[in-house]
């Protein structure tokens, strides 16, 4: 792998390379934040160590590929995901919340604060309740009726406790072979694997009349036609939803209760996005599979949050937990689904993850059965009943998380990860990429770093004003604050240009009046080492019945969202007086794909168009009144 330095300068962005000089060469690849393309920027000679980037924007986000070229073979890639200054954005969108009816019960406290941290953050949770009966077919029908009535808003979907577990796959030594290798004769992992891609994947074909396997070695592997176990050993399309479950049912080696557990969790989590959880800013990588480079998912990954000085590979996965805090972790060698070869002094078993507090936030593991996660204490999961808020099998194929080092979520990573087919090298491990396997033990809306949350909003409409002011956050390293102002349609707009100082702040520029809600976000200025970026803490809203009475200027602006979009996109407009707008979308050659349609978007109105059958890519959105207003609008179809 081609391992990256990145520095951000104040309107460049400098990669440096391994220093190793070769015969051969780089070639420099980068597209925008959303795209699907690669643009060929530059090919450069292996003798040299970086390649300045001076043609960006500061605040954008960029992604670089890097391939490492002898002999005309590409031998290395890198990747990382870069920016000056970008800032995260305010809002995240509709989040599924698809909870085991019976923890809801137990737990109604924390998911009721789970709920309340996610829309400080700018979500919008849905709860849909599943009982451990149900089944999957109706549990997704529930999941697509959310999403088709969200119109498209919703972009990630979360499970909690041991909601019904989908299974798909037909894998044999007569055809496509485990993930992990253990054919008949040899382990038999073969048949159906547990398959959480099938609830993110709303429009795929799942089909279940083709697999015939009935010599798995456990009962849940064996697949018939017709028993709700789906033929698929690849996810049909692309994911509209990030997935992660967080199930820690049947884990008897911690001897306490999934209910237990789960609080235990729980606490976790609201202590670290609210940055009351302090863990080191470092990486363990204890890597037992050398010959078949599975660690370069840590390596790859790693290398885009931290320096080398804080990427550390000579230390023991548990030993080195137990004397200190990791805030990444990576562990693999020969595994089964409770243990795993080369941890903790020659093998590491659930029960010595058990035994021992280990101390990190994020983790990967790699060995034979981990992947296949719904059995009794297993070895994937079993880091989320001590520390871990995140855990996932990563080598099998490579996983791609870089994205978090300038502020996207992990939920970003996995569906990355689990739509890649040759958009980034997978590692070639027994045909894996595009696995129905791949999934995320965790929480998908985890960041790399949180800050914490903005209590005591206080915002009164005077004058044609709206006045603010909010509770100091103490203790904690921030630059300032930013505010947002939300109107009607759940459309963001930052209001002050750099951060605030203090804890009061004057909207003057809000110049239509109406119903609006406002929130306060704690901000940060981070920098990884792919970059800088601007974080963002959760706030407190506050919605305010604003008059504007100064006989201000009427500002014209549109937003559209979500942005990216798979389907529908979502228009809302301020300032514009037309009953119908005439609405054009042009591809970046400048030819119209879909055709002008009249829409009602008289001011503080909101309309939807499906682009769903759009190819990936950027599009220009248009919008005509019969007054003579023209806007125009830049979205990304994903």
């Amino acid at each position: 792998m081609v391992q990256l330095n990145v520095t951000a300068g104040d309107d460049y962005l400098n990669l440096e390379f391994d220093e190793e000089a070769f015969t051969g060469s780089y070639q420099i690849y980068r597209r925008d934040f959303g795209e699907s393309t690669w643009q060929d920027l530059t090919t450069i000679n292996g003798s040299e160590t970086n390649y300045v980037d001076n043609d960006i924007v500061v605040g954008e986000g960029y992604e670089y590929r890097v391939v490492k070229v002898v002999s005309n073979q590409a031998v290395a890639f890198g990747y990382t995901f870069s920016g000056v200054d970008r800032e995260v954005s305010a809002k995240n969108g509709g989040i599924i919340l698809l909870i085991d009816s019976v923890v809801m019960d137990s737990l109604k406290s924390e998911m009721e604060r789970l709920e309340d941290d996610l829309s400080s953050e700018g979500w919008t949770p849905v709860v849909i309740l599943a009982g451990q009966r149900q089944a999957v077919v109706d549990i997704k029908a529930e999941i697509q009726k959310a999403y088709d009535e969200s119109n498209g808003g919703i972009s990630t979907l979360l499970i909690i406790g041991h909601v019904p577990v989908p299974y798909s796959g037909n894998f044999t030594r007569f055809g496509t072979p485990p993930p992990d290798g253990h054919i008949e004769g040899s382990g038999n992992h073969t048949g159906a694997w547990a398959c959480d891609a099938f609830y993110a994947d709303l429009d795929g074909s799942w089909t279940d009349n083709s697999a015939n396997h009935s010599d798995a070695a456990q009962e849940r592997g064996n697949n018939k036609p017709g028993d709700g176990k789906y033929d698929q050993n690849k996810i049909p399309s692309t994911v509209e939803l990030m997935v992660g479950r967080v199930d820690l049912s049947d884990m008897p080696a911690f001897q306490k209760s999934e209910f237990d557990l789960l609080r235990a969790y729980f606490d976790r989590n609201h202590a670290f996005r609210t940055g009351a959880w302090k863990v080191r800013e470092r990486a363990l990588i204890d890597n037992n599979f050398v010959q078949f480079n599975l660690a370069a998912t840590g390596y790859h990954n790693f290398s885009t949050f931290f320096k080398a000085d804080s990427i550390h590979a000579d230390i023991d996965y548990v030993e080195g937990q137990r004397a200190g805090s990791f805030l990444w972790s990576y562990g693999c060698g020969a595994g089964s689904y409770t243990t795993c070869n080369g941890l903790y002094n020659g093998r590491a078993t659930t029960q010595h993850i058990a035994d021992e507090t280990l101390h990190n936030v994020f983790t990967i593991v790699a060995g034979s059965y981990f992947g296949d996660w719904d059995v009794s204490n297993n070895f994937l999961r079993a880091p989320l009943c001590n520390r871990s808020l995140a855990s996932f099998w990563g080598g099998i194929p490579k996983w791609y998380v870089h994205h978090m080092a300038l502020g996207e979520t992990i939920g970003f990573g996995v569906k990355l990860s689990q739509d890649n087919t040759l958009d980034y090298f997978s590692g070639q491990f027994n045909s894996s990429e595009n696995g129905i396997h791949i999934a995320l033990m965790g929480d998908p809306t985890l960041r790399l770093r949180h800050l914490p949350k903005v209590e005591g909003l206080k915002a009164t409409s005077d004058g044609g004003e709206v006045d603010l002011s909010w509770n100091d956050v103490v203790g904690h390293d921030i630059d300032g604050y930013n505010v947002y102002r939300v109107n009607s349609h759940n459309a963001y707009t930052k209001v002050n240009e750099i951060p605030i100082r203090g804890t009061s702040f004057t909207d003057k520029t809000n110049w239509v009046s109406g119903n609006y809600t406002y929130t306060a976000r704690a901000v940060k200025h981070e920098k990884t080492n792919s970059g800088t970026y601007y974080n963002l803490g959760g706030g407190d809203y506050q919605p305010v019945s604003h008059i504007n009475s100064a006989g201000a200027p009427i500002t014209v602006s549109v937003n559209l969202f979500p942005n990216p979009v798979s389907r529908y996109l979502q228009i809302a407009v301020e300032g514009i007086t037309a009953d119908e707008v005439s609405v054009t979308v042009y591809n970046v050659e400048g030819q119209r794909v879909r055709e002008s349609e009249l829409l009602a978007l008289a001011n503080h109105a909101t309309a939807s168009i499906d682009v769903g059958d759009l190819e990936a890519g950027i599009y220009f959105v248009t919008l005509q009144t019969s007054g003579g207003q023209m806007l125009r609008k830049r979205f990304v179809k994903g």
